[in-house]
């Protein structure tokens, strides 16, 4: 089956319908679903995200990944649930320790394989943030050094910014796709979520779905780059052939077929944004 990817943009309550699509996405009620709540430091808050997929229809309790540390990301036999599983959410909060716990682990590779494999992963804020190439640390300066380090990468040449728009993430998405010509930028509001696979990409939830890059104009010819954006509206859907960038974010394998996105129930208009330099 062919890989997907859900990205949420934070502000996603345990019965969200970004949850309930994500659980479809991954098999229905029969799903085999896991959490990995390594960035959350709640723990009601990992039960209530647990608690909230069983009332969303799924019959048997996700599997709670316990791991808070290194050695725990390294355990061959725990680690065997992930191939196993038909879904895995990745819970929001502290993306500095997900990423020192899980990057370059065997954990790292294990959920490189289960999306190989066909399952659903979908991150929360952080949870989202961590799987793209790289990640923002800080969003204010970018002369702070060590502003960006490296993700999680399951999603190749890609930023991904959660809380978007409501924390005012726009022009610091803008100014760092200049350094990173052909990348794309994904920008996710709260309550929202960008549910990606081979065809493109469709938008779930209240806000929008912001992709952004600085490539395939024809000023890039001369050596110029004007930076575009399109925003998606709740419900709707963009395919890849559509987005005017050569280097997309591809996680998929032309050799399987294509898991269907979610059929359109907005409007059918894209708007495309382009900024001076």
């Amino acid at each position: 089956m062919q890989p997907v990817v859900m990205l949420m943009g934070g502000r996603i309550s345990p019965v969200d319908e970004c949850l309930a699509v994500f659980l479809r996405q991954a098999g229905g009620a029969g799903a085999r679903v896991a959490i990995l709540p390594t960035a959350c430091d709640n723990p009601q808050v990992v039960h209530a995200y647990a608690k909230g997929l069983l009332l969303l229809g799924l019959r048997h309790s996700p599997f709670i990944l316990p791991i808070w540390e290194r050695a725990q990301a390294e355990d061959r036999i725990l680690l065997r649930i992930l191939s196993h599983i038909n879904g895995l959410l990745i819970l929001g909060g502290d993306i500095a320790r997900l990423l020192s716990v899980v990057q370059g682990s065997r954990l790292h590779h294990a959920l490189q394989q289960a999306i190989n494999n066909g399952a659903v992963i979908a991150g929360i804020s952080a949870g989202a943030a961590a799987l793209g190439t790289i990640v923002l640390y800080s969003v204010l300066r970018l002369d702070v050094p060590g502003y960006w380090r490296p993700g999680l990468g399951l999603l190749s040449n890609t930023i991904i910014v959660p809380h978007f728009r409501q924390r005012r993430r726009q022009m610091i998405l803008m100014r760092v796709l200049m350094q990173f010509p052909a990348w794309v930028g994904l920008g996710i509001d709260e309550a929202t979520a960008a549910l990606i696979n081979g065809e493109g990409i469709h938008s779930i939830g209240s806000g929008w779905v912001a992709l952004m890059a600085t490539d395939a104009l024809p000023l890039h010819q001369l050596g110029r780059s004007l930076p575009w954006m399109i925003h998606l509206h709740p419900g709707q859907s963009l395919t890849w052939g559509a987005v005017p960038v050569q280097s997309l974010p591809m996680i998929i394998d032309n050799r399987k077929p294509c898991r269907r996105l979610p059929p359109v129930t907005g409007t059918a208009d894209v708007m495309f944004h382009f900024f001076k330099q």
